[in-house]
């Protein structure tokens, strides 16, 4: 069975990748992941490490059932929660499906479940329409499953990226297309992609969101509504691996004695660019810190700054890297 995305010339033209992992899609592809028994082995020591912390009694199991009953092992889950905004603080996310019309989460829930019977929590949020249970849900499990992960993740991430943006430069639009993932073919005018159903999606001049994700494995994942922002969730490249070491413990100690401890950090943080709202979601600091610490930081020749679009993004200039690795 074929996803197949039809392409008009307009649309080439609006071909984009997202600006950085999207914590509502790594969240609800992991909780498929954990239920999974395909789950590749690469990623099996991140699913140990979440069930022994239930198992520990660390933190109380019902949530993770709870997230189990949210997104099953295998079938639909609606549009609205994974909405098509470019933060990536999970916060923003919660308060846009907070903010959400009663009468579109129950539209979303019909039109998820239509042809198969919905399950006690959708048939619970249709009749009650307060989705601040689910969110509770949601919170727990970040917390639980995907903050402990979230540099990999992030890492994992902007690599894809930066391998997007060498195809796109070295190939163009198209050579960008068809080199997302192997299970993705590019046949002019059309994207191909393996999926559990054949499905064809109208692009009609609208473009095409490209969502690289480190929990998506195998296949890609697109929304089901074909009237939201055409959205295709691409596998990440290769295998994942581990998470490189923090710029914590003896070398973080050490340059906190030099530079300070929360730009010690902000260094390490660093090893992935990132812009100030990201760097602040990183770091768990105000915005205002970060833009104070940066621009000392960059007055030392240690960081550069760069506007891309309507944000500012920071990386480490060469003398930088070379004092975050010793």
């Amino acid at each position: 069975m074929v996803l197949r995305i039809r392409f008009t010339t307009d649309d080439l033209c609006r071909v984009r990748v997202a600006g950085g992992p999207h914590p509502l899609w790594e969240a609800i592809l992991s909780i498929n992941s954990l239920q999974s028994p395909k789950l590749p082995s690469a990623y099996r020591p991140w699913r140990d490490a979440v069930t022994a912390t239930v198992r520990c009694g660390a933190v109380d199991d019902r949530w993770l059932r709870a997230a189990a009953m949210l997104v099953p092992a295998s079938g639909n889950f609606p549009d609205f929660l994974t909405p098509t905004i470019p933060e990536i603080d999970p916060e923003a996310h919660y308060e846009t499906i907070l903010a959400l019309p009663t009468e579109a989460v129950r539209a979303d829930l019909q039109r998820t479940f239509r042809r198969q019977r919905p399950p006690e929590w959708a048939l619970r949020l249709h009749r009650q329409g307060d989705t601040r249970r689910l969110i509770d849900v949601l919170r727990r499990y970040h917390d639980l499953a995907i903050e402990p992960v979230w540099r990999q993740v992030h890492q994992r991430v902007e690599i894809d990226r930066a391998r997007f943006a060498r195809h796109l430069l070295d190939r163009g639009v198209e050579g960008l297309l068809a080199g997302l993932h192997p299970s993705i073919r590019w046949r002019n005018p059309v994207l191909e992609a393996d999926y559990p159903a054949d499905r064809t999606v109208e692009l009609a001049g609208r473009g095409l969101l490209i969502v690289p994700a480190h929990f998506c494995w195998g296949a890609p994942v697109t929304l089901i509504d074909g009237e939201l922002t055409p959205t295709l969730v691409c596998p990440g490249g290769g295998e994942p691996h581990p998470p490189s070491p923090d710029l914590a413990g003896d070398r973080i100690e050490r340059l906190g004695r030099v530079l300070g401890t929360t730009r010690a950090r902000l260094l390490g943080a660093l090893a992935i660019a990132g812009s100030t709202t990201e760097l602040a979601a990183r770091l768990n600091i105000s915005q205002a810190a970060v833009s104070q610490h940066t621009t000392a930081l960059r007055e030392s020749g240690l960081l550069s700054t760069h506007r891309v679009g309507q944000s500012v993004r920071h990386a480490l200039t060469p003398l930088g890297r070379r004092l975050v690795d010793g």
